[in-house]
Formats: structure tokens, sequence, C-alpha cells
């Protein structure tokens, strides 16, 4: 969808142009950049470059595989899948390995994630956009995943078809709650998920939970991929680059929403935000 004018947008030889005119340019990397200037909000929004290459590194090592195989568990049969948030298309490129014929489509507002995300999945569809303007024709989407990002509730709602889904992960209460204690006074476990959406209503739920040893490398890349590489107190944070293995808890929440069918949905649909914030991993 054009992010100007809202009109659909046909792919041309160089990328992609709507009725009105408005034209975007494929990048050399398979992405378009479907984020006008008046949309931003800094020169360089989202994720830092360092911290996008650091949590691609923490990922492919394998750590996550787990929640991959969680989330796989709970996705209905479908055709295309919209992850809101992608980064550099980590869940994108598991997913589809062991999902072949999805159609998938990523956006996020980090240029440097999206082109990572484009680099390596060539038969992925990527955008730089916003969450809060998804780039996408009303009820286009089966399923819509939010995994650690920010979300738009009212751009969920109207991107996924009516009885389509929408599947949100976040942390559990202690999830990396060694990196916490070892650089705050008095840690603080996250907050649960939310149990309800506007316009939907809740399948399923669950938490998935593991441990993992890392050694120095690994914890560097770790903490550089997550906002706790400049939080907490400077001499803890040094303290810990300097431990050459450290055991740490990983923990995940999701909920998988079904949206309502438009013959029973609401008059109104409330523009809120979800609950989630980004942080990192």
């Amino acid at each position: 969808m054009c992010p100007h004018c809202t009109q659909s947008l046909e792919v041309v030889e160089s990328g992609l142009v709507c009725v009105s005119g408005h034209r975007f340019d494929r990048a050399k990397e398979g992405y378009v950049n479907l984020l006008p200037v008046q949309h931003k909000r800094s020169s360089n929004p989202g994720d830092s470059d360092e911290m996008i290459r650091s949590r691609q590194r923490f990922l492919n090592a394998g750590y996550y595989h787990s929640l991959v195989s969680a989330i796989i568990e709970q996705i209905p049969e479908m055709n295309t899948l919209l992850d809101v948030g992608c980064g550099e298309g980590y869940y994108d490129g598991m997913l589809s390995e062991r999902l072949p014929g999805l159609s998938v489509y990523g956006i996020d507002i980090a240029k440097s994630a999206v082109r990572l995300a484009a680099k390596h999945y060539r038969k992925h569809h990527y955008a730089v956009a916003s969450a809060r303007q998804l780039p996408v024709m009303s009820s286009t989407i089966d399923l819509a995943i939010c995994i650690f990002s920010p979300v738009s509730d009212a751009e969920i709602a109207r991107a996924v078809r009516p009885s389509g889904f929408y599947l949100e992960v976040g942390p559990a209460a202690r999830h990396l709650w060694e990196l916490k204690t070892a650089l705050y006074e008095q840690p603080r476990e996250h907050a649960s998920l939310r149990r309800t959406i506007p316009d939907g209503e809740l399948l399923r739920e669950g938490e998935c939970h593991y441990e993992k040893q890392l050694n120095n490398a690994e914890l560097l890349a770790l903490v550089a991929a997550t906002p706790f590489a400049f939080r907490g107190y400077r001499e803890k944070r040094e303290a810990l680059q300097e431990r050459s293995d450290l055991t740490i808890s990983l923990g995940f929440s999701w909920r998988l929403f079904k949206l309502a069918d438009w013959q029973d949905a609401p008059v109104s649909r409330a523009d809120s935000d979800g609950a989630l914030e980004s942080n990192g991993l």
C-alpha cells in the first residue's frame, strides 16, 4: 500500500508504483523504502547498526531455536505472513524453512536491519516502514506476528483478514535475569503480556523456558544486541564484560489471537498501541 495516498502498489521492473504516480525503487538487496520522511522521528530511526549486527550473530548461533519451535507449533495453516518489526529476518528465515510455500512479508523502521533481511532472504518481501502505518492493503494478511517489537493494534486489525490471526511474543518475567542482576541493584521482572486486543479473542497462550551457558564472546554479543549495552551501572557493565562465562535464563511468553469476523466486530476500533516495548532480544 502506498504510504502517501493508500492506493495499491503495483510491481514494475524497478520497484513499486501506485496509480497516483508515487514510485518506490527497489534497492539492490531487494527491499523498498516505504517510510516517508515526515513519518520519521529521527534521521536514522530504529536499532543501531551495532545492535543489529550483534543480534544477528547471537541469533545465528542458535540460542533462540527453542523459541522458533514453540512459535511454529502455534501457527495455523496459512498463506501470508506479516512480520511487524522483522529486524534482520531471523525468525522469517526459520519459519519459511520449516513452512515451505509460505509468503513472507516483513517491515522494520531500521533500514540497516531490513537491508540485511532482504540480502539473506531473497524470496521474502521486505520494506522499511513504520508499525504505526503498515504498508499493506486492508484484510490481506492471514497471520501477523510481532516478536519483541512495538505494534499498533488498529493497524493489525486493519491489515489482517477477518478471522485471521495475530501472534505476539515477548519476554517472560525473568528473561535474561542474570544480566539484570549483574547490572542493577534492584532488577525488575518483565511485565506480563496483555491477554486482550481490540477486535480479537485469545485462542492460546504459553511460555517456554531454558538455560544456556555463554562464553565471553557470546556474552558480549548478547549485551551489545540489547539496551543492556548502555544501561545499568557503568562499573557493573565493565565487570560483566570481563566474565569468562555466564549461564543465562531464557524465557518467552506468547499469545495467539484470532481477529473477529467483520459481522461480529464492534463498530469502532481503538487506535491503541500494543503493550510490547522493543528490547533488542
